[in-house]
């Protein structure tokens, strides 16, 4: 049998690397020799590391699997630990298969892996990545898939003969290259780990676009800071825009003023969704008048988005200037896609601030 584990101590400066097509599992059950008071989340430092590996023929030597998750745990800021004994705030396991097993759905916060919802389809190599904290199991997953579903066709296309080593090596190939130390870092509220990553890797920019998004649902003045600098940077600023959307009312302000200053129109586009984004979750009186004023663009994408968030605010003030738009609308000849998109939005609007209308 072999199941290793792993402990790593994490200093105070948080920091955290992202590894692609890999589901880490934390468990965080409180360990031999630890103090009985929990660490929080955010102020995890100490993981304990645990790895499996399975094939058709059985279980296999994990110890290649544990040394390049522990490498990554590292590069995040994080210290391994191997011994179970030694004190750690969390457990994070990492089981890889040749053949995933079915584990039936699971719920994925925001901001995780894109294919969580297909995951369960996956019958391929897979290695699955979980957490337990305060010795419970937590909602959160992530998986890393090889790019092939069949073991065994891959392996004998690269005259590989044993299916099942050749799919832990592609496995182990895609752990060093996943992300997923980011996105436990997000899981676990850590900003001031993810503002030090995002610091630190000042020419990696998709890694660093990866941050800002993860940053996003992480409300904090640092965080809000690190982002609003960015939308200062051309290569970035899209990205930071959209995660701006997340922060909540605090980030109204910036917002609006990208919509107001900016010379570049995508640029505005994705300022007023970010704005959109937040009138689903709050009213303020602030975003009426901004949506209003975008009634008489001239794109019809900031009309939609406009009519849209007027329907959200379900002010009634907007129905009748939402129906002058609505008539000239439909008497638009045009069959575009984008024009469509402004009619439906207009029905869809309309009929809400009717409904506001009723239950006034």
């Amino acid at each position: 049998m072999s199941l290793r584990i792993l402990r790593i101590t994490v200093p105070v400066v948080l920091c955290t690397t992202l590894i692609s097509g890999i589901s880490v599992i934390v468990s965080a059950q409180p360990p031999l020799g630890t103090s009985t008071s929990a660490v929080p989340l955010q102020q995890v430092q100490h993981v304990l590391v645990e790895t499996l590996a399975l094939t058709e023929r059985g279980l296999q030597n994990s110890s290649a699997i544990h040394q390049i998750v522990s490498d990554r745990l590292t590069q995040a800021g994080f210290t391994p630990i191997s011994d179970a004994k030694m004190p750690h705030d969390v457990t994070v396991r990492t089981k890889c298969e040749e053949q995933k097993t079915w584990a039936g759905p699971s719920k994925h916060r925001k901001g995780s892996h894109p294919s969580a919802a297909s995951s369960r389809l996956w019958k391929g190599p897979a290695c699955s990545i979980s957490y337990r904290y305060q010795g419970k199991p937590a909602i959160w997953s992530w998986e890393v898939r090889t790019s092939f579903e069949n073991p065994r066709k891959a392996a004998n296309a690269a005259g590989a003969t044993n299916s099942g080593s050749y799919a832990l090596q592609e496995l182990q190939a895609q752990l060093t290259k996943d992300e997923f130390p980011l996105y436990l870092a997000a899981e676990w509220g850590q900003s001031d780990r993810l503002i030090h990553l995002y610091q630190q890797d000042s020419n990696q920019l998709d890694r660093r676009r990866l941050i800002l998004e993860l940053l996003g649902p992480l409300t904090s003045p640092a965080a809000l800071l690190t982002i609003e600098k960015a939308t200062k940077t051309p290569e970035l600023a899209v990205t930071a825009i959209a995660a701006l959307g997340n922060q909540g009312e605090v980030a109204i302000l910036p917002l609006v003023n990208i919509l107001d200053s900016s010379e570049n129109p995508e640029h505005r586009l994705v300022a007023l969704k970010a704005l959109g984004e937040i009138s689903t979750h709050s009213s303020p009186p602030t975003l009426y008048d901004v949506f209003l004023k975008q009634l008489q663009s001239h794109d019809p994408r900031m009309q939609t988005i406009a009519v849209r968030g007027l329907g959200t605010l379900g002010d009634v003030r907007a129905a009748t200037p939402i129906e002058t738009l609505n008539i000239q609308a439909w008497s638009n000849p045009s069959t575009h896609t984008d024009i469509q998109a402004l009619r439906e939005a207009l029905n869809w609007s309309l009929y809400q601030l009717d409904a506001s209308s009723s239950s006034h």
